[in-house]
């Protein structure tokens, strides 16, 4: 479902709008017949999977050391 609003309807009723753009609508606003914003809800990721790939990653031994300020500004880390 499509719904179409002008810039003053919408600030009039954005609790509404975002709810409804939350359970599939999409919201569009057009002022006067140019499309200038549209809502739409984007599916969140959430099948993470933490430690895939163990060993991956390694941190170099001296991490927590003081960084040299003049070779980090060089690019020498």
């Amino acid at each position: 479902m499509t719904i179409t609003v002008s810039k003053q309807e919408f600030c009039d009723r954005v609790a509404e709008l975002l709810t409804l753009a939350q359970n599939g609508a999409e919201v569009v606003v057009q002022e006067p017949d140019k499309p200038e914003l549209k809502l739409a809800n984007v599916p969140v990721r959430r099948d993470w999977v933490f430690n895939l790939h163990p060993g991956a990653m390694v941190m170099r031994e001296d991490f927590d050391e003081p960084i040299n300020e003049e070779d980090f500004l060089k690019g020498n880390m």
